[in-house]
């Protein structure tokens, strides 16, 4: 049986990936870059290409979208997930008001990932469609 590591234990209490057992977790972990960056560290620019998903695992993040801020991120929040599955531009920009340590995985780290352990991708799914209804229900509210 697998025990968690730290960086297990944190990607456990992320939503994206709280229903994966510790296997699954460690395939997720392993495939991840851990990197440390320091406040005004621009993670993600709206508008431009998304390479890579970034999970925070402590610090914190300013969210701007057309240059207003809609929210603030820390440890457990997830950024890059649509760019991630579908290529598209960055629907927003975030940048680090702390600083902050990430966890940041390459689009092309983590398709492998999903074809190779596809049960991965079916525990995923569900938090990702509450993500994309959130961000649905924020870009018309606004």
């Amino acid at each position: 049986m697998h025990r968690l590591d730290a960086t297990e234990e944190l990607l456990a209490k992320v939503s994206l990936f709280a229903g994966l057992r510790p296997k699954e977790l460690h395939r997720v972990a392993s495939l991840m870059t851990r990197v440390e960056v320091p406040a005004g560290t621009t993670l993600t620019r709206q508008g431009t290409s998304g390479h890579e998903f970034i999970i925070i695992l402590g610090g914190e993040a300013e969210v701007t979208r057309d240059g207003e801020h809609i929210a603030t991120v820390t440890t457990g929040d997830f950024q890059g997930e649509i760019s991630l599955l579908d290529g598209g531009p960055r629907t927003a920009t975030v940048t680090t008001t702390t600083a902050t340590t990430v966890m940041v995985a390459t689009r092309g780290e983590f398709l492998a990932l999903l074809d190779e352990a596809p049960e991965i991708a079916r525990q995923m799914l569900p938090a990702l469609a509450h993500r994309v209804r959130a961000h649905n229900a924020a870009a018309h509210t606004h």
